[in-house]
């Protein structure tokens, strides 16, 4: 004999007190061999109720999941397992000290400052500049000598000859090089002022042709050159305070002041060499380069003076003092 359910078609060998259908809980027949029903297992259900409903309340409904599974010729082939070879062990030169530790990076490491070339290259000029004036103030005191002597002692032919062409060439060689070393302070003066105006985000007052002449031309660079250097001053020392600016202000003052002392010698010795060409007298001429040696002299003593000290005007400054911010991150 079969149990057979009616509503899914399933049947099963019979079993005595088995009447609900395992899967939908509809009532179960009993059937033989041949398909014929041989009795009802479970009473007709009620008027108002399915037979569904009355096994429901009968027996529970198992709890049945159904899983979706690809067929196995959609399945994906398995991942081969990679072989990674075996790492090194690390190895230190030092003592790694990893944490909160605050490490400031090298100077030399870091970009540099856009002034940094002009600041090398006025240092140089500068030097030759003050090695050519002491040489043509060397050959105009031995000028000088060569005159004072031969008001009472005449002198070779060669040893005025040779004197004449030393202050000569001397003298070309010292224009040349307070030439170069005007280009030079010129030229740092420029770069000076756009890196203070622009750290302090501002625009520069003055345009570039305005900055050069009044730095570049001779006696008008005697106010125009502090004056600048001023400004650059009063502009990089705002956030730095009064002190740090009145000290760049007094170092930019006595650099005025003895600039002017430079210039004043420098036209009083024109003066006098202008005066001995039109002049036959030899103590007019001997009296000028005695002038034009003291102011020679003077100009390289100024030059070897002031190369240190324009560099390092603004080294106090917070723009060449203000330490960076850093995020150290745990």
């Amino acid at each position: 004999m079969l149990d057979v359910c009616p509503s899914c078609r399933i049947q099963a060998p019979h079993r005595p007190g088995r009447a609900a259908c395992p899967r939908c809980g509809g009532p179960l027949q009993v059937v033989d061999q041949a398909g014929r029903a041989l009795a009802p297992t479970a009473a007709p259900p009620q008027r108002g109720q399915s037979h569904q409903q009355q096994a429901r309340r009968l027996a529970p409904r198992p709890n049945l999941r159904w899983i979706a599974d690809r067929p196995a010729e959609a399945r994906p082939s398995p991942r081969p397992a990679r072989k990674t070879a075996a790492l090194p062990t690390p190895s230190y030169r030092t003592v790694p000290r990893w944490g909160l530790s605050d490490s400031v990076p090298a100077a030399a490491e870091g970009p540099q400052s856009p002034t940094t070339e002009p600041k090398a290259a006025l240092t140089r000029a500068f030097a030759l500049t003050t090695y050519m004036l002491g040489g043509a103030a060397v050959a105009h005191l031995i000028r000088y000598i060569v005159a004072v002597v031969n008001r009472s002692t005449p002198i070779p032919m060669w040893l005025d000859l040779l004197t004449g062409a030393a202050v000569l060439v001397f003298g070309v060689c010292a224009v040349v090089g307070m030439l170069f070393a005007l280009y030079a302070f010129v030229r740092w003066l420029l770069a000076e002022r756009a890196q203070t105006f622009a750290t302090a985000n501002r625009l520069d007052p003055r345009s570039t042709r305005g900055q050069v002449l009044l730095s570049a031309i001779p006696l008008v660079n005697v106010v125009g050159a502090p004056l600048l250097l001023t400004e650059a001053a009063m502009c990089d020392g705002e956030s730095a305070g009064a002190g740090e600016t009145l000290k760049s202000v007094e170092r930019i003052k006595r650099i005025a002041l003895a600039w002017a002392v430079v210039n004043f010698l420098a036209l009083l010795a024109l003066a006098y060499r202008i005066g001995s060409l039109f002049s036959d007298s030899v103590q007019v001429s001997a009296d000028g380069l005695a002038i034009t040696t003291l102011s020679l002299a003077v100009s390289a003593v100024f030059a070897h003076w002031v190369a240190p000290r324009l560099v390092t005007i603004f080294d106090g400054s917070t723009r060449n003092s203000r330490p960076e911010r850093r995020m150290v991150i745990a």
